[in-house]
């Protein structure tokens, strides 16, 4: 299978909230977050990587979205996408080896996002 490149890729894992509790578990499951534009959208994508399929497909409008660190996290590598439109909050665990790309990675998502809105014409950097 021929690999695709992404705007932005990395391996993370999602967390699910523990019942009606604030807190988020780690879901064991190996996964790819990766970002595409697709006619004009910007689409935030959750992948199995045991059984290659895609979860989660969800398209984000500029200015909408925001992937931050979750500040309660002991470790700093749970990330929160958190919509400004809704209450809606998916979260993941970044499952890379290496966290010296963990700030990067968000720079790089955060800007995807917003890339396209209004007064933001600046095209953005991927590495």
């Amino acid at each position: 299978m021929v690999s695709k490149n992404h705007l932005l890729q990395f391996k993370a894992g999602r967390c699910f909230r523990d019942g009606t509790t604030d807190t988020v578990k780690p879901d064991a499951t190996k996964g790819l977050v990766y970002m595409d534009e697709e006619d004009g959208l910007m689409h935030f994508y959750w992948k199995n990587r045991d059984t290659n399929t895609v979860d989660d497909d969800l398209i984000l409008f500029p200015g909408d979205a925001e992937l931050v660190t979750v500040p309660q996290c002991t470790t700093g590598r749970v990330l929160v996408l958190q919509f400004k439109s809704s209450s809606q909050k998916l979260f993941f665990w970044i499952q890379e080896a290496n966290a010296d790309r963990d700030q990067i990675i968000l720079q790089q998502a955060n800007a995807l996002i917003n890339q396209n809105e209004e007064g933001n014409d600046e095209d953005v950097l991927m590495e």
